[in-house]
């Protein structure tokens, strides 16, 4: 093996230094000519202090590479025990260090050579014929900037990795937690429920009208602790893709009178006037029927909960022939949304003020958040315009039977 240092032996804090104020380069040749001129280009270099060791053969080469750390290395295509893309293919270093940018060099086989290099994974390939002192130090100046570039779109790599699997883990044990707690409390919630029903159904004797209405009281409190774990669940499942569409070719005039029907008692109670306007005839549509009946009763019953009594309340079905879809709108005359919250409002837990009496009432903020995840898994969009104050319109679309490839597309 031969070595040859041009310079004194650098110290540490100089080998450290961010800048690359020194670059350590390995040449790996054969030809002591070929070495010594290569040391000798580099020592001409003005801006950089370069510290070259050069061996002869691919064995000492790796025997360096596992012994001391290089910025960059210079080989030669046809080494006599290797080939020089063999050996950067072949090149393992442990776990704490990163394989420095190569040079191929070659005095010849001219595209062969190249076209070897590339796919071996070398930085830049130079024919020995046309190097110079300025070429040679720009290479390596260019591969050394590339390595550096490539270490630390690794180490950032390897960071988010770490980074990614404990936000998976944390994410892991936040569904456990909400699946283990729905499990826990919804069984003796529904126990509790029944014996409430059972004294205000007066199974346990007389009640008076007093009592009934603490009673009903608590049994709508039960019911909206359950429809809060059902939420909860229902949003694990949408993270973990457990969520299946059963999408049938069906018509959306059959989903909106299910809907607005099963929410007249609502309305009827709060006095409020309920349009409902479809266009027809409406193109047939690939959908879940229940799940769409889901989004478009949150919607229904946000614009419920939150118009005064004498209120108005539109259901808008249109057919948006150019985009191949059909959009559905809610339209209130209710207390609105301030500005600043409609960018927020379909995130997850995301709750508007409670700034009055209005708002009382208020879930988890998820139905939303799953309104919007559901109209996703059928291709559609959904989006909400709102003045404080003077009502709010939510709508989604959903695209027409035509444009839907895979009419059994199911998410499990």
């Amino acid at each position: 093996m031969q070595t040859a240092l041009l310079h004194e032996p650098v110290s540490p804090e100089a080998e450290s230094t961010p800048c690359g104020d020194v670059v350590r380069v390995l040449v790996v040749d054969d030809d002591p000519a070929y070495q010594h001129l290569c040391k000798r280009y580099l020592s001409r270099h003005a801006k950089t202090t370069y510290e070259v060791v050069a061996v002869a053969n691919g064995a000492a080469a790796h025997e360096q590479c596992k012994a001391s750390e290089f910025d960059c290395i210079l080989i030669d295509y046809v080494l006599p025990d290797l080939m020089g893309t063999q050996f950067i293919d072949g090149l393992e270093l442990d776990e704490s260090k990163e394989i420095p940018p190569t040079i191929v060099m070659t005095a010849g086989s001219g595209e062969i050579a190249a076209t070897e290099a590339v796919r071996a994974g070398a930085t830049d390939f130079l024919s020995k014929s046309v190097v110079s002192a300025e070429s040679l130090a720009r290479a390596i100046d260019n591969a050394v900037e590339k390595g550096r570039l490539k270490q630390a779109v690794n180490k950032h790599g390897r960071e988010l990795q770490v980074a990614n699997r404990k936000l998976q883990s944390k994410n892991d044990e936040i569904q456990r937690f909400y699946q283990s707690v729905s499990h826990e409390v919804k069984t003796p919630l529904a126990a509790a429920r029944e014996f409430v029903a059972l004294v205000y159904d007066g199974v346990a004797g007389p009640v008076t009208e007093e009592q009934k209405e603490i009673l009903n009281h608590a049994l709508e409190s039960c019911d909206q602790i359950s429809s809060h774990f059902n939420d909860l669940v229902e949003m694990t499942r949408l993270d973990a893709a457990k969520i299946t569409m059963k999408k049938k070719l069906g018509s959306l005039e059959n989903v909106v009178t299910r809907c607005v029907a099963s929410m007249s008692s609502a309305v009827q109670a709060k006095d409020l006037k309920l349009i409902t306007e479809i266009e027809t005839p409406l193109p047939m549509l690939h959908i879940d029927s229940n799940r769409v009946i889901q989004v478009l009763s949150n919607l229904l019953g946000n614009a419920v909960k939150y118009t005064d009594p004498g209120g108005q309340i539109t259901v808008d079905i249109s057919h948006r022939a150019a985009e191949h879809v059909v959009q559905i709108s809610v339209e209130d005359s209710g207390c609105g949304i301030p500005e600043k919250d409609l960018p927020q409002i379909f995130e997850r837990l995301y709750q508007v003020e409670n700034t009055g009496d209005e708002f009382m009432g208020a879930g988890l903020g998820l139905g939303l958040t799953i309104a919007r995840e559901i109209v996703v898994l059928h291709g559609g969009e959904i989006w909400a315009t709102s003045k404080q104050g003077d009502g709010s319109t939510f709508a989604f679309t959903l695209p027409v039977a035509e444009s839907i490839f895979d009419v059994s597309e199911c998410y499990e």
